[in-house]
């Protein structure tokens, strides 16, 4: 029910007043009629939707929480409207991660950069996780920023993984950035 029903609803008077023995509808009543002081009001279903402007009801005259998800059209919320970082997994109907359908995955990636000291062609690099992973058996695929380096998943448990690098003969370059993804189950 609306605001303007609700208020109407315990007036007990009727929208109309008396002429003459006639009934006729009045577009206004003054407060008279109700016993008030002598102001001048709108009689109650006298605007329709027809005699409103384009435009011209704003957002001001809506009462707040008086939208329902019945009253949006579909198709109404486009991306535009979403806030950023408003939706959560919690939220999806389904896992963007895709695996088997019993066991929830995640999936974390990142880069970091690597220098080899001189004279050494080999090196390992610790990957922190961001969040742990429930065992050791999640997969990660690492990759080097230059084809003349060549990396290797050495060693993983739910907290890290250790990552070989190697340089191969002649490779004049000493730095690069590591880059990799991990996806397992929470």
């Amino acid at each position: 029910m609306n605001k303007a029903r609700r208020i109407t609803r315990g007036r007990g008077r009727r929208p109309y007043r008396r002429y003459l023995g006639r009934l006729k509808t009045s577009a206004f009543r003054t407060g008279v009629d109700r016993g008030g002081t002598d102001e001048s009001e709108l009689a109650d279903a006298t605007i329709g939707a027809a005699h409103l402007r384009h435009r011209s009801v704003r957002s001001e005259a809506i009462e707040d929480y008086s939208v329902y998800s019945i009253h949006l059209s579909p198709e109404s919320i486009t991306s535009s409207k979403i806030a950023s970082k408003s939706v959560d997994l919690e939220h999806l109907s389904f896992n963007p991660v895709q695996g088997m359908p019993d066991r929830p995955l995640m999936q974390q990636f990142g880069n970091m950069p690597f220098m080899f000291p001189e004279g050494v062609d080999a090196m390992e690099i610790a990957v922190s996780l961001e969040a742990p992973y429930s065992d050791g058996n999640y997969v990660m695929v690492v990759s080097c920023s230059d084809p003349g380096f060549q990396a290797g998943v050495r060693a993983r448990n739910e907290l890290q993984a250790m990552v070989g690098i190697t340089r191969t003969e002649g490779n004049p370059l000493a730095a690069g950035w590591l880059s990799w993804i991990a996806i397992g189950g929470k």
